[in-house]
């Protein structure tokens, strides 16, 4: 007699493509009802720029590349040998994943799991490079938005639109008084900090995992300069990305909201990009940038905030073409990362 075959659970292809389908379509649906939004007519009768355009789009570029070097930064500091070639290889493939997966759980992962295999003694630090990564990229939006406020003061052209940006105004200081206050108690905590991380390990159900989490965080105590460098480069990447978004929109309109509303425009809709809502924030980003257009300039715009945001989308669907290329071309140690976390992300 033949042995019984036995079942297995894989899930067929049809169906996996679409689940896929399904993350695109809320975004996509919503970035082209916002297309119809856009006075098309009037647009074409703009002055266009292209070599500022040109322009926005290498700055915009170097910014990400600039969050590529931050992380490898963060690595190195928790004693994980890692080149720039390879932390630009690695990143640029996780940002293709972050097209496939909702949010950017998917980049992430694949970025825990492929120092956790070369370096099996550090896996905790490799995770918490890539968690101290994330918060300090979200430190450094924060950090900006409170800066540009307090230097432009947006007020709102009517009062439900001022309470909206009260409320902005507030959460932003709660974030900044939360990230400073927790930083500095990791960095600069003495013994005190020490026993508290021990005492957390008797927490039901999270102990043990924020204790394992907050050990190697610690380790930014010996390590302060590059942690504070990681926090300027974040600010020097979101910079640059307001700046790259200026250009596009001054490349597009003659008379587009200024720098300084950029500069409170941009942060806030990247942290709302952020969530794990859409793949790569695809379809977030665009409806924050327009009611931003519409809420923070002191005078209107006849520039749309929803076209801006939909070019600088451009930039990313490149670094994903990028890693498009990294992914095809893995090496075999890559290639069964890679597999692991598409297996574990669905």
């Amino acid at each position: 007699m033949h042995a019984p075959r036995k079942r297995t659970s894989r899930i067929p292809i049809p169906w996996t493509a679409l689940k896929i389908a399904a993350k695109f379509a809320l975004p996509i649906g919503i970035v082209v009802w916002l297309s119809f939004h856009i006075d098309w007519v009037q647009l074409q009768e703009q002055p266009k720029n292209y070599g500022l355009l040109a322009v926005a789009f290498v700055i915009a570029l170097s910014g990400v590349s600039l969050s590529f070097a931050r992380w490898c930064l963060l690595v190195r500091c928790q004693g994980i040998s890692l080149s720039v070639i390879q932390a630009f290889r690695i990143s640029a493939i996780c940002f293709l994943f972050n097209f496939v997966s909702v949010g950017s759980v998917g980049g992430d992962l694949f970025k825990a799991l492929f120092l956790a295999k070369r370096r099996p003694g550090k896996r905790v630090e490799a995770v918490a490079s890539v968690l101290v990564d994330r918060a300090v990229g979200l430190f450094g939006l924060v950090l900006l938005v409170a800066a540009a406020i307090i230097v432009t003061n947006p007020t709102g052209s009517s009062d439900v639109t001022q309470i909206r940006l009260d409320q902005i105004k507030f959460a932003t200081a709660v974030l900044v008084f939360a990230g400073t206050f927790g930083l500095l108690c990791l960095v600069f905590g003495g013994k005190q900090i020490d026993k508290i991380i021990a005492r957390s390990r008797t927490i039901p159900g999270v102990g043990a995992i924020l204790a394992k989490v907050a050990a190697p965080l610690r380790m930014f105590q010996e390590r302060r300069m590059g942690l504070l460098l990681a926090i300027v480069m974040s600010l020097g990447v979101h910079l640059l990305i307001v700046v790259s978004m200026y250009l596009i929109a001054r490349s597009l309109y003659a008379d587009p909201p200024t720098f300084a509303d950029h500069l409170v425009i941009v942060p806030i809709g990247m942290l709302a990009a952020a969530l794990p809502v859409a793949p790569a924030g695809l379809g977030v980003f665009e409806v924050v940038i327009q009611w931003l257009y519409e809420v923070i300039p002191a005078k209107p715009t006849m520039a749309s905030g929803t076209l801006v945001a939909l070019v600088f989308e451009l930039v990313k669907i490149t670094m994903a073409i990028v890693g498009t290329v990294f992914y095809w071309t893995a090496n075999e140690e890559e290639r069964t990362i890679i597999e692991e976390s598409e297996e574990l992300d669905h």
